[in-house]
């Protein structure tokens, strides 16, 4: 994992909070930042990247909601009020479960299968109709569902209840196990995230500050010679 940067476990750990946040905010409220849910569902397509941030759109606007996320829920004791629990349980799980779908092999095999067909509905109904998302959905729940210890998603009843919503939370969990894919597949661990958790706020920090830069820039390491990062499948 030498090739890959500090900055590059930082990226997959945003997008991590990034579909954490959202699946909260439509638990509770029924809605999303457009743009952060896009960036997310797209990840899913995104499979051979040439570097971290393509799996985002390229473009780190695409991931203020989760740089944000990050902040708020890893800084210091200053900022405990602003912390949110649901938040944190969500992030941590979807790590877990991306370990233990790693282990198992098959899930993934399926789910990849599954969002094959979703992409190609995204030529004849758009990128976030409701039938792609049904399939997403169905990708979660059929190979994420039976594996334990599963999410359990806190909000309104009436938001849960409704089929809609309750798809794109589902889509959104299978978003935030790529990017835990991600995170693992450049060297992100638990250990690592305890450790290094100065090194994680910086990172978040300077991706923030760069927000209105028109540097293309984005501190991340080119990988054209090197293996690309694939999605639910072993490099």
């Amino acid at each position: 994992m030498s090739e890959y940067t500090q900055q590059d476990r930082t990226l997959a750990l945003i997008g991590i909070y990034q579909a954490s946040q959202l699946i909260y905010d439509l638990a509770t409220t029924g809605k999303a930042d457009e743009t952060a849910y896009h960036t997310c569902i797209q990840s899913l397509f995104c499979t051979n990247p040439s570097n971290t941030l393509e799996v985002y759109g390229g473009d780190i606007t695409n991931i203020q909601v989760g740089v944000k996320t990050l902040l708020r829920q890893m800084t210091s004791e200053q900022a405990m009020e602003a912390r949110n629990v649901e938040v944190t349980r969500y992030a941590l799980s979807l790590i877990i479960l991306q370990k233990k779908l790693l282990e198992q092999g098959e899930p993934l095999q399926k789910i990849s299968k599954i969002l094959e067909m979703a992409e190609g509905q995204q030529a004849h109904f758009g990128e976030e109709h409701d039938n792609v998302i049904a399939s997403i959905a169905r990708a979660y729940s059929e190979n994420v569902s039976p594996v334990r210890p599963k999410v359990m998603v806190n909000g309104q009843h009436g938001h849960l209840q409704n089929p809609r919503i309750a798809n794109k939370i589902r889509a959104l969990l299978l978003a935030g196990i790529r990017s835990a894919l991600l995170w693992s597949q450049v060297g992100g661990s638990r250990w690592g995230l305890i450790w290094s958790r100065k090194k994680y706020l910086h990172g978040a920090l300077a991706l923030q500050q760069k927000n209105n830069d028109s540097d293309d820039s984005d501190g991340t390491t080119d990988r054209k010679n090197n293996e690309p990062i694939s999605l639910f499948k072993k490099d």
